[in-house]
């Protein structure tokens, strides 16, 4: 026989939940927030008397006569709140505010993205703390294999303010330097999951190095080079990719250029044409292009940086996007 158990928010408003005795608490919370709005990386905590109530215990042990109250508490936990960082609020607003350069409308800039750091602590309201990820003068430092610097984000923010359906093109643009040797290092671009693509990659080349910083199961291309190795060697890993090219110019490391950082800007277009430009620590200038559907004209990709095998510091400096608007 079902139970039913009169659930009161902090606000003062009270629910009706109902449930079978073999259900979990974990069941009537999912139960409670169908009917309440739980704000992002936000969740109900459950007391019954003054009892926290675990997830896994089972209704029947709980006295439908007494009142369950609840409370929505901030997330904690890092995981968590990296899988919820594609809604985070602070993202929409950047893409509904993001500028005209020079007056040209049909392109949209945010010169500035928050380092994952400064997001997950505003998910969280506490600072967090990532092993292998740290914030210093120059901006990020990097020491595991791979990491989340941006995750996929929905566009339509963007495009709705703007009246537009799509846009054609985005660039990204990450500065970047270290003084790993011989290790492959960069940007890796995964198409996003909420991405409706009929686009099949199917005749298009694919090059995999080792497969570091590639999915078997995601589309992604992983974009690396070699600081301080003769002529940088950079290579483009996934569908469309390239082996190691030569890029004209040998690439300082981080402590030869004095700290400076390379620049990648990569342009993801929604017709599978992406283009690579890489601005050197001297002004050096490398360009090189492969085809890969990441974007459907409505979701952006999400961005990690890479090291292989990690262990030594990626340093990672200013991210920009650019939309181009349909």
């Amino acid at each position: 026989m079902a139970m039913v158990f009169s659930v009161s928010l902090a606000g003062g408003a009270t629910y009706e939940v109902e449930a079978e005795p073999r259900d979990s608490v974990s069941h009537l919370r999912l139960k409670l927030e169908k009917q309440i709005e739980v704000p992002e990386a936000c969740y109900l905590k459950m007391f019954h008397s003054t009892e926290v109530l675990p997830e896994g215990k089972l209704v029947s042990e709980l006295d439908a006569e007494q009142p369950i109250f609840a409370v929505v508490a901030r997330e904690t936990d890092v995981e968590k709140l990296l899988q919820a960082a594609g809604s985070y609020n602070g993202y929409k607003e950047l893409l509904k505010r993001a500028g005209s350069p020079g007056g040209a409308t049909n392109i949209k800039v945010i010169p500035v993205i928050p380092s994952i750091l400064a997001v997950l602590e505003d998910m969280g309201g506490l600072p967090v703390t990532i092993e292998h990820l740290k914030s210093t003068e120059h901006g990020l430092e990097m020491s595991t294999q791979g990491h989340l610097l941006l995750p996929a984000l929905n566009a339509e923010p963007l495009l709705s303010l703007n009246k537009k359906e799509r846009f054609s093109k985005v660039v990204y643009r990450v500065q970047l330097n270290s003084d790993a040797y011989n290790r492959g290092l960069g940007v890796v671009f995964q198409q996003s999951p909420f991405m409706d693509s009929t686009v099949d990659s199917k005749g298009l080349p694919s090059y995999i190095y080792n497969g570091y910083g590639l999915e078997g199961d995601k589309n992604c291309n992983a974009i690396k080079f070699h600081p301080a190795m003769e002529q940088g060697q950079l290579r483009v890993e996934g569908v469309g990719g390239f082996g190691n090219s030569d890029m004209g110019f040998t690439p300082q490391n981080w402590t030869q250029s004095g700290h400076k950082f390379h620049s990648f800007e990569v342009t993801i277009g929604a017709d599978g044409k992406n283009n690579l430009r890489v601005v050197g620590t001297e002004g050096e200038i490398f360009k090189k292009s492969w085809k890969n559907i990441l974007t459907d004209g409505k979701h952006l990709p999400a961005l990690h940086g890479w090291l292989d095998m990690g262990g030594e510091a990626l340093m990672l400096g200013k991210i920009a996007l650019e939309v181009h608007l349909a």
